[in-house]
């Protein structure tokens, strides 16, 4: 080796490649000030100079590239020869073409080669995500961080979730050893007379006891932790005429106020005020209607101001009530929100103003503002829903829908409204129906369904389910309620079961 070493282009330079296994004796060469990024040639990035002799080829191209580089003086140091028998592994040659998206370097094929092509790209590469998916944060990471928005990158398109549970009679299934669901011995019943049920189970919290209403109009209180039959609080003259579809429960101080919806053209509106220490009144309200359509009330629900709540009708109509101090008088105020069909549920939120949700089986949600006094918000439902929970956000909602297995979807009012952030559920035949409803409280959701079972699910992560339990033999579970130490469920039949939960 005279002035240098042969490339593998026929050029020669100055620069000789690493030599793995060489001795730390040294010799003197040549030595040049290029950049430590053209040592190896095969390394060197398209945006640095390339040094070539005039007129040389490069292998794979039919043109010369221009010498840009103009070699410095050489500086001479000192190299020892390396011994005879010292071996030397000269690394095989690297066959490298030049395009204009950067070097293409392609190694022979050896055992330490962790592939036969490695692609070194001339500029910083550009990670294009997916597109598959719909770019929605999980509603489980909404919730479990209060509310704020935390983006994170997908690893897999959000996927429709669905789950089938083979789990047979009284078998508990849990994917988090320190929560079960289970029933204690000793069911209570409901007093109900021939052809009735329970229509909506209510929590009085001024003495921590439970007010039963059933669809003849019936209204018992339950004490509580023993569910023992306390007081009658109401016994229709003519039950077969009460057709209740709904019940919701006011409190001011020391008294309550029960108000129940009847599917009935007149007095679709009556209420129950009762206090500790003195009896009961009963009073009713012709509620307006459309009479080109359906009349009777479908659904009540307590607004979050005092001595107020909301009604909707079979007539697609919306009402927001206001009952007098005294207990003697109620108004109401028709709201601007337009269904093509039965109001099925009412709920009011608090985000960053006070709003009612209503969800009628035409597969719409609306959002009013009471502040502006408007619709805010509208989307659709995949089914009719049947039921709106709150969540630990106050940004989203948890509806109940007619589904064979999604039944529940878990909605963020600021996302894009025609997509459901999440949707679950169980496999079953027959669809949930309106007067099956389930219950919320902190980041968890139980439902019940028609075959007696109940299931419950940790909303943070809905694509698993804790827990589940069979509590009736194939009666249905019209609703499940959770109390502030229990967690209750009652079948058509009149049946209370309480289960563990924790």
């Amino acid at each position: 080796m005279a002035n240098g070493c042969a490339s593998v282009y026929g050029e020669e330079t100055s620069k000789v490649s690493p030599v793995v296994g060489a001795s730390s004796s040294t010799r003197r060469l040549a030595k040049s000030s290029t950049p430590a990024s053209l040592e190896v040639l095969g390394s060197y990035s398209t945006h640095a100079a390339i040094p070539q002799i005039k007129g040389s080829a490069i292998p794979g191209e039919q043109r010369a590239f221009p010498s840009r580089v103009v070699s410095p003086s050489e500086e001479i140091i000192d190299l020892t020869v390396d011994p005879p028998d010292t071996h030397v592994i000269v690394p095989p040659p690297t066959l490298t073409r030049f395009f204009r998206s950067g070097v293409l370097k392609i190694n022979s094929v050896s055992s330490n080669a962790p592939s036969p092509m490695d692609v070194t790209s001339a500029a910083e590469p550009i990670v294009i995500p997916d597109s598959d998916f719909d770019d929605i944060v999980p509603l489980r990471d909404l919730i479990s961080t209060g509310g704020s928005m935390v983006a994170k990158s997908p690893k897999e398109p959000a996927q429709v979730f669905s789950e089938t549970l083979v789990n047979g009679p009284n078998e508990i299934s849990s994917s988090d050893p320190a929560l079960v669901l289970s029933t204690r011995p000793g069911p209570s019943r409901l007093l109900l007379d021939a052809h009735d049920k329970p229509r909506r189970i209510l929590s009085a919290h001024w003495n921590s006891s439970l007010i039963t209403v059933s669809m003849r109009g019936f209204v018992e209180s339950l004490g509580m932790p023993n569910l023992v039959h306390q007081h009658n609080l109401r016994r229709p003259a003519a039950p077969t005429q009460e057709s209740v579809d709904d019940a919701c429960i006011l409190h001011a101080g020391d008294t309550s106020v029960v108000v129940l919806a009847h599917a009935r053209e007149e007095k679709q509106i009556s209420y129950l005020t009762f206090q500790t220490s003195r009896g009961t009144n009963f009073g009713v309200v012709n509620r307006p209607w459309n009479t080109t359509k359906k009349g009777g009330a479908s659904v009540v629900s307590t607004m979050l101001q005092p001595l107020m709540f909301t009604s909707g009708g079979h007539d697609h109509a919306v009402h927001i009530w206001k009952i007098s101090p005294d207990f003697m008088s109620v108004s109401s105020t028709l709201l601007a929100i337009k269904h093509t069909s039965v109001i099925q549920s009412l709920l009011p939120i608090r985000d960053t103003s006070h709003k009612l949700i209503s969800a009628g089986a035409d597969c719409s949600v609306h959002l009013w503002d009471l502040s502006p006094e408007r619709v805010v918000h509208t989307f659709k439902t995949s089914n009719s829903p049947y039921h709106a929970h709150k969540t630990e956000s106050p940004f989203c909602t948890l509806l109940e829908v007619g589904h064979r297995d999604l039944q529940f979807e878990l909605r963020d009012h600021r996302m894009v409204p025609e997509h459901p952030a999440e949707r679950f559920g169980f496999f079953t035949t027959e669809l949930h129906g309106r007067f099956i409803k389930g219950d919320t409280w902190s980041h968890f959701f139980a439902s019940g369904s028609r075959n007696g079972s109940v299931r419950l699910w940790d909303l943070r992560n809905v694509r698993e389910q804790l827990a589940s339990v069979s509590c009736f033999n194939n009666d249905q579970v019209v609703q499940v309620l959770k109390t502030e130490s229990d967690l209750l469920a009652f079948s058509k039949r009149g049946d209370v079961m309480p289960l563990n939960h924790k």
